[in-house]
């Protein structure tokens, strides 16, 4: 946080002076603090420390010598009128004498130069001097014009009165003052660009030209920085002035970090001033590389580096390849991109691996959002079928009759709606490679006795057709839902069940492991992770994350686009689900930020971790519970919580089950979490 020193004559008008610092806090928010220093209160020796200092009137600059010692880090506020308070101005009669007034002589003069400048010249303004008012000089005045909280001071026979209420820190003052403190950050450019909208100011070309600037770099972002190429901006002594994210993520390299051309380029082609497509390696990878000089007129100040790895230039070849010839049947991901610190997450990946290399059915577990496909897809690509198709199907977004034609085929004219010349399935388009059943626990009894044949056989039937076709597919399935109890309830084949759950793997949800919150982020949002605030790095640890890495994901991708998080993140607001009916909004951040001194606030923390892990299924163990609330840095013994759990199922807000159903929350404990 940057601290901001702002120096006033004295203290006299408070209102004025909290205006400047809303001004401030509204465009740089919780980047600044704010100290305020009245001149005529101030020891004459005293030494104020700061990352920037701002005065009002450039005349205060001459009593600053003695209380700080670098000028450099000064600035002088210059103020604005917001637009909508100069329109009525337009009509008072041309060649009016009007009566200008404000707070002091300084910002009354600030103020008719600034209106003049502003366009407003058909008007004789006159300055309003509290001491020559008595004279009845301003007797034949009967137009005002008057800043917020000056209107005891207007004579009280001028009736016509126009008030431009207290002038906005102006455009030039705040980009002085980011500059200074560095504060080029997305939340602060939106603010920047909320002001623009909102203000009409002297000097309205710069603010163009800013607003010019501003969508030129919203056209790089979008463009160059989302480019597969790692792109680098180098002036003569090769230090870096610009990367975009994939530069970022290949070299590491950061704003005036200097990049070590000898260690990639060789002093052969460093001699160049410009080639293209030279293959170049670094860090035992191979790259195409370019370069292209950037001149100034006819001088020459810098140079463009272009490189592009061979295993990604290669891939992009084969998947065109594959995509032509199987229908864009492909696997993208591979299980270096699962970014995770986990325990949990490592010992996912490590079942994964070695369940990779066999053609064992592997089923996967976990709540949507966790990232199911994308761990069925490494474990294609870590399997001796990687360069053959990955057929990808959610089993759950089709009618159980198209879903049918889709996984088998069918034959010409099997059916109203088919294609003339019938159509191969998916199993068929998976030939010698792999196919992904995606929540599995969501088809039909007679889809299962088929799916079921497949599992034994090895064989398929189209739709209409009487021929049996050999497949040689690997099967990986999904699941969301407890597909034991779904056999306990005759709703899914138990010898399907065994068929598929032959290696099962368990994905964790994202609130189990929170350790896996940050890095994920920080892959999703780049070099974009490090301007976030400290209080949405609160927030982002605080949210439960019901959906889970697809709901982080979609929060970096709200950041990057708009500079804050969504409000739902902001405020805390999470999903609790019930036994059954509607669900429920749950301020549940906010009890585990309560201070714990009672007995009564930490059990309605019990309370609500139960309730972020209830379900109509099933809830959560003792233990379990026990090892979230020590993720959200709250230990409990043993003992106290066999009490509190006791205490709760004594007032009917949870139910606690024998076995590995656990405990689970009420509707009674939904609505009492409700009232909190």
């Amino acid at each position: 946080m940057k601290e901001v020193a702002i120096f006033y004559r004295d203290r006299e008008n408070q209102p004025a002076i909290r205006y400047i610092e809303n001004n401030l806090l509204n465009i740089l928010g919780d980047y600044i603090q704010i100290t305020n220093y009245y001149l005529d209160e101030m020891p004459p020796h005293q030494l104020i420390s700061a990352d920037a200092y701002l005065v009002c009137y450039e005349e205060m600059l001459r009593f600053l010598p003695n209380h700080i010692d670098d000028f450099s880090k000064v600035i002088v506020i210059t103020r604005s009128i917001q637009k909508k308070y100069l329109k009525p101005l337009a009509n008072i009669p041309k060649g009016s004498n009007v009566l200008l007034v404000n707070d002091s002589r300084e910002s009354t003069l600030q103020t008719i130069y600034m209106i003049y400048e502003l366009g407003i010249g058909h008007l004789n303004l006159i300055p309003y001097d509290p001491a020559s008012a008595a004279s009845g000089m301003y007797d034949n005045i009967h137009i005002a014009i008057l800043a917020h909280h000056t209107a005891d001071l207007i004579p009280s026979h001028i009736k016509e009165i126009y008030s431009i209420h207290n002038r906005e820190v102006s455009f030039e003052t705040f980009q002085k003052l980011i500059a200074l403190l560095d504060l080029e950050t997305p939340v602060v450019k939106r603010n920047l660009i909320h002001k623009i909208h909102d203000e009409r100011e002297v000097g309205s070309n710069f603010i163009d030209s800013y607003f010019s600037n501003y969508l030129k770099d919203q056209m790089i972002v979008s463009v160059v920085e989302e480019s597969h190429r790692a792109i680098i901006l180098l002036d003569l002594n090769n230090r870096v002035h610009y990367i975009n994210e994939t530069a970022y993520d290949l070299f590491g390299l950061g704003s005036g970090d200097l990049f070590d051309q000898q260690m990639l380029f060789g002093e052969a082609l460093i001699q160049k001033k410009e080639f293209t497509d030279e293959v170049v390696s670094y860090h035992g990878v191979n790259y195409l590389a370019s370069k292209e000089s950037v001149t100034l007129l006819d001088e020459l100040v810098g140079y463009i580096l272009f490189l592009q790895d061979e295993k990604g230039l290669r891939d992009t070849e084969n998947n065109l390849t594959q995509q032509l010839q199987r229908s864009g049947f492909y696997a993208k991901y591979h299980f270096k991109d699962m970014i995770h610190c986990s325990s949990s997450m490592q010992n996912c990946i490590a079942i994964a691996k070695k369940a990779a290399p066999s053609d064992h059915t592997v089923l996967i577990r976990g709540e949507s959002g966790t990232g199911k496909e994308l761990l069925a897809q490494s474990i294609h690509n870590f399997s001796n079928r990687k360069n053959q198709p990955f057929v990808a199907i959610n089993c759950a977004a089709l009618p159980e009759a198209l879903l049918e034609s889709e996984l088998f085929g069918y034959e010409a004219g099997s059916f109203t709606g088919a294609q003339k010349n019938g159509k191969i399935g998916l199993f068929e388009h998976a030939q010698h490679g792999t196919i992904f059943l995606d929540e599995i626990g969501d088809i039909s009894p007679s889809l299962q006795s088929r799916l079921l044949r497949v599992l034994q056989e090895r064989q398929i039937m189209r739709i209409g057709s009487d021929k049996l076709i050999n497949i040689d597919v690997r099967i990986l399935a999904a699941t969301n839902v407890n597909l034991e109890k779904q056999v306990l309830e005759g709703k899914f084949r138990n010898d399907l069940f065994y068929r598929l759950n032959v290696i099962s793997i368990n994905i964790a949800p994202l609130r189990n492991r929170p350790e896996d919150i940050l890095p994920l982020l920080e892959a999703f949002l780049g070099k974009n992770f490090h301007d976030i605030a400290p209080k949405d790095i609160q927030a982002i640890l605080r949210h439960s994350w019901p959906g889970n890495v697809r709901e982080l994901e979609n929060a970096a991708l709200y950041y990057r686009l708009l500079g804050e998080l969504p409000s739902s993140i902001q405020q805390g607001v999470h999903i609790l689900k019930g036994n059954d009916g509607p669900a429920l909004q749950s301020p549940s951040p906010s009890l585990a930020e309560r201070p714990i001194f009672s007995y009564e606030a930490l059990s309605d923390i019990v309370l609500d971790t139960i309730a972020q892990n209830s379900n109509s299924a099933s809830g959560i163990g003792r233990l379990a519970l026990q090892a979230l609330l020590a993720a959200r840095g709250i230990t409990v013994g043993e003992g106290t919580l066999k009490k509190i759990m006791a205490d709760l199922k004594n007032h009917s807000y949870i139910s606690v089950s024998q076995g590995r159903s656990g405990s689970k929350i009420t509707k009674k404990g939904l609505y009492y979490l409700q009232s909190l």
